[in-house]
């Protein structure tokens, strides 16, 4: 006789939150993907007159950093929040994430956070 016991797989999917107020470039961290694929959801409370911006992907790993990327965002009627994806990811490997956008001199402001 054989008995078989059922547990569930629970995979649980990376996510981090992040704030943001700048007026051109801002590091919002280094993270481990767990997944191929890296999420962002961003909610918008100024755009500071640009049309859109980019959060660029970044692999960090012994002593280099390599571009892999970008999640753009851009400004619509549909408002927030705003999501982009981006495939360029491996799961076990780190990457650091900027906010990018034009340089005209006025803030933008606002919420997020990046899934795997």
């Amino acid at each position: 006789m054989t008995t078989t016991m059922m547990l569930p797989v629970i995979a649980s999917a990376a996510s981090y939150a992040f704030s943001f107020k700048m007026a051109h470039q801002l590091s919002i961290g280094s993270f481990k993907s767990t997944k191929g694929t890296v999420t962002a959801k961003v909610s918008m409370s100024s755009w500071g007159g640009d049309d859109n911006f980019a959060i660029k992907i970044y692999e960090r790993g012994f002593g280099n950093v390599t571009y892999k990327g970008k999640m753009t965002f851009y400004k619509s009627s549909e408002g927030s929040p705003y999501t982009s994806s981006n495939s360029n990811v491996t799961t076990g490997h780190t990457y650091g994430y900027e906010i990018w956008k034009t340089q005209n001199g006025k803030t933008i402001v606002g919420t997020g956070s990046l899934s795997y």
